[in-house]
């Protein structure tokens, strides 16, 4: 009898925890929806290509806000620019478009993951539609399993405009993609949308040649084996044993390897011996040094020179040549933004210090373009900074200290986002320190005196 009352009070308590998450959740939002009301209308700025526009907050009847929201939001929660714009999405289109679920979440009748993957299924609906949808599901929540729930939103949705539901299976099939993301244990992940037909005929091509793996004695698991299958269609045998081979060319590959340094020493340790390699589809990841022969044997090698990251040079020219840009990209492959995921390579390269331009009787400093005084910034992001909103300083290079508008402060140093205290002023007139911060770390994998091959 005790222990089965131990055991109802455990489960009151994993109820009353389960109670505060969703209540902390339906906060959250709430307070996401008190940012979007309350966020400043943007000011104009006179033939200022960084002056921050009004954008839509959501979907058709969610409202309107400025741009650079998402920038102030996603500091606050530590979220990527993107992220954040997901989620005034999510807080725009339920308020405004679906009530009676904005209301479920606040009574803690649904979770709020659960109301925002409604609000993301019905965004390309009218206000009008969505609101349907909305009073068709008012009696589910609370009553009804997620799993179910899902699938009778998918119904309503095609049920309540099915023009749309044509017009995105037409779409999916101009979407067709193949990606390819790589793991850094020597294994890709592969991901494609295509066809169905063609889908069908290429699982009927695997099934094939595992048929024919198995016959040959192969005992792999069923999943191993089409993995498998699927590298022979990408590097078949030649038809005939006997053939000469007609060795085609080795394709180049656009592939950057960095070794650190120690590295290339034979007798370092095991640790030491890990490159870095970068294609054009994506990081490869940590690669021990002794299988680049095996990772890079079927391509032709390009070898660019030695690129000192310790260094510091410098131009007079407001243009960024390749081999700064490239020093950089090594140094930050991400963004300096606070908590950004733009990666470097696509991204602007900002003078930390505006650069200044000659002017009669008031030459320019030399050297403004330089390692030292550069930041890769997604395009929203510099502007953002651009046009006033956001305070950068590099008191060192590669630390990047961060200041909004509200006087809230963060150092971004090789992907690293901390939180700094700010000096806020009280009412007495004094500054006072705030101390909360919120920490990311991104494993760095850019090593000191690395060189580039």
């Amino acid at each position: 009898m005790e222990a089965m009352t131990r055991f109802r009070a455990a489960g009151d308590r994993l109820v009353d925890a389960d109670t505060a998450v969703r209540r902390a959740q339906a906060d959250r939002l709430l307070a996401v929806a008190e940012m979007i009301d309350t966020y400043p209308a943007p000011q104009p700025l006179v033939d200022s290509p960084a002056a921050e526009r009004v954008v839509s907050a959501g979907a058709a009847g969610a409202g309107s806000i400025g741009e650079f929201v998402a920038l102030e939001m996603g500091a606050l929660l530590g979220l990527s620019e993107p992220a954040a714009w997901s989620l005034i999405h999510d807080v725009a289109n339920l308020r405004s478009r679906h009530p009676k679920l904005w209301a479920a979440v606040d009574g803690l009748r649904v979770e709020a993951w659960q109301a925002c993957k409604v609000a993301l299924a019905c965004q390309d609906l009218s206000r009008d539609a969505a609101l349907w949808v909305d009073g068709k599901l008012e009696s589910v929540w609370g009553a009804v399993p997620w799993p179910r729930i899902r699938r009778r939103l998918a119904g309503l949705v095609v049920r309540v405009d099915a023009d749309l539901a044509r017009r995105r299976a037409e779409t999916a099939r101009r979407d067709r993609f193949v990606s390819i993301r790589h793991l850094g244990d020597s294994t890709s992940v592969l991901t494609a949308r295509m066809d169905t037909a063609a889908a069908l005929t290429l699982g009927a091509s695997l099934d094939m040649i595992v048929d024919q793996m198995i016959l040959e004695g192969a005992q792999d698991p069923l999943p191993v084996l089409r993995a498998r299958a699927l590298e022979m269609l990408a590097t078949p045998p030649l038809p005939d044993a006997t053939a000469p081979n007609p060795s085609p060319a080795l394709p180049l590959a656009d592939v950057v390897v960095h070794i650190a340094a120690e590295a290339l020493d034979t007798t370092a340790t095991d640790d030491a011996n890990v490159a870095r390699v970068l294609a054009r589809c994506g990081d490869v990841g940590p690669v021990l040094v002794d299988q680049l022969a095996h990772l890079l044997g079927h391509h032709r090698i390009r070898v660019l020179p030695v690129t000192d990251l310790a260094g510091d040079p410098a131009v007079d020219a407001y243009e960024i040549p390749d081999r700064l840009r490239r020093q950089l990209v090594i140094r930050e492959d991400c963004s300096v933004f606070p908590f950004s995921t733009a990666r470097s390579r696509s991204a602007d390269l900002d003078h930390t210090v505006a650069y200044r331009r000659s002017t009669p009787g008031s030459p320019a400093p030399p050297g403004q373009t330089r390692v030292s005084n550069l930041g890769p910034l997604a395009r929203r992001e510099h502007r953002a900074k651009t046009a006033g909103l956001w305070k950068v300083d590099q008191p060192e290079p590669g630390v990047y200290e961060w200041t909004n508008r509200t006087g809230r402060r963060w150092q971004v140093t090789r992907g690293r986002t901390v939180g700094l205290p700010d000096k806020e002023p009280n009412r007495l007139g004094t500054d006072r320190p705030r101390t909360e911060s919120r920490t990311v770390k991104r494993v760095d994998l850019v090593f000191s005196g690395a060189v580039t091959i």
